[in-house]
């Protein structure tokens, strides 16, 4: 026979005993305080114990069937956090300590009891249950949190050793790239030095032009090595000034012309208004106009259209640059803005790239709270878009 009292309380009691009127005394005692669960047999109570959430368990000593001590015995793997008190008469005492010594008991209380005794027992078991149950609970956070933060340390050593890894790279493009223009512009200066007298005017002018273009090149270089490393470090800034977006436009193509002439190419600038003022930063967008015109030169064949097409609708200004030049496979797309990153596809004129300027391009956008996209078509041409949204003209605001 089995009987239970539930109350609104956080703590589940069993008391075990074979003779009913015992059980009735405990349930009456503890009622008012805990939940209280009762059986009449230990294998009755391991039972209960499946079904129910037991913290503290108060079973006698002698019963039929399991003893106190072998029913403590049978449950203590199973149900480890369950405060376990056993009530014996002074017949059983040293069974009793030795059950204590192997851990089965925690706690013995002879017969007959005295209630205020028992009550502070049963207390002091369920506020023990309580710091086993919060330090259970302080060890799982603490063992999350460890994991939690070994989490944190791997991860930053990750991203440390990928940093270290870029770092190494970047050094070693740079170095390489460098070498070779740096050596050129020394060889021939060493002819020109060590045999001026031997080489026509001609000869002269075609050594320095070497020289001088070589060491453009190497400062370009050394220039975008620069910005990706201000981009890197966090410090990449841009100073914005309200200005007209048209004329800066213009003269950025301008400028460019000269090299786009050299190919025979021509460069067409179409926009629908005079007029298109917003704060932008001169000299960055510049950066981001000239290195997509000089892409655009570079892998296009000579007579052929790019064209400049900017347009304002929906709050949004959009600038497209568009060539007809050989195109980009569709797998190298998203790689292309990447620092260092080259596509299979070769300038019409053996011109040199340094693999930085779309990274760049694309950090500069960004930094004006704008987008840049690229579509292409081997055979066919490329086209980069930059949007930027603005809820007017003269007012910029992020994309």
């Amino acid at each position: 026979m089995s009987s239970s009292a539930f109350y609104e309380n956080d703590y589940n009691l069993l008391v075990i005993d074979d003779e009913i009127e015992i059980t009735k005394s405990l349930i009456r005692q503890f009622r008012r305080k805990y939940n209280v669960f009762s059986a009449n047999s230990g294998e009755e109570a391991i039972k209960l114990m499946d079904n129910h959430d037991i913290h503290v368990v108060i079973s006698d000593q002698r019963m039929p069937g399991l003893t106190g001590v072998e029913f403590f015995s049978k449950v203590k793997d199973k149900y480890k956090d369950t405060l376990r008190l056993i009530l014996t008469g002074y017949s059983d005492i040293q069974a009793v300590i030795d059950a204590i010594n192997k851990g089965h008991v925690y706690r013995y209380v002879t017969k007959p009891w005295i209630p205020n005794e028992l009550d502070s027992i049963v207390n002091e078991a369920f506020e023990k249950y309580n710091l086993v149950m919060k330090n259970r609970r302080l060890m799982m956070d603490l063992e999350q949190a460890n994991a939690t933060l070994e989490e944190k340390v791997q991860q930053r050593t990750r991203e440390l050793e990928e940093l270290n890894h870029l770092k190494n790279k970047y050094i070693g493009i740079v170095a390489h790239d460098l070498r070779n223009p740096i050596g050129i512009a020394k060889s021939f200066s060493v002819l020109l030095l060590e045999d001026y007298d031997n080489y026509t005017k001609p000869e002269h002018l075609e050594f320095i032009g070497i020289i001088s273009e070589r060491c453009s090149y190497s400062l370009n270089l050394m220039h975008d090595f620069l910005d990706i490393s201000k981009i890197e470090s966090g410090i990449f800034e841009v100073d914005l000034l309200e200005q007209d977006y048209i004329t800066f436009l213009e003269k950025a193509i301008q400028q460019t012309s000269i090299l786009a002439n050299g190919k025979s190419q021509t460069i067409q600038f179409l926009h629908p208004m005079q007029q298109l003022v917003f704060p932008f930063d001169r000299d960055k967008l510049e950066q981001v106009i000239g290195n997509l015109l000089n892409n655009a030169i570079k892998y296009s064949e000579p007579n052929t259209l790019i064209t400049v097409d900017v347009s304002y609708n929906n709050e949004v200004i959009t600038t497209k640059i568009i060539d007809e030049g050989l195109g980009i496979r569709q797998e190298e797309l998203d790689k292309i803005f990447h620092p260092f990153e080259t596509t299979s596809t070769k300038a019409t004129a053996k011109e040199k790239s340094t693999g930085l300027g779309l990274a760049i391009v694309k950090k500069i956008v960004e930094a004006h709270k704008g987008k840049i996209s690229v579509e292409s078509q081997l055979g066919v041409g490329t086209t980069f878009t930059i949007c930027f949204n603005c809820a007017n003209p003269r007012k910029f605001e992020a994309c």
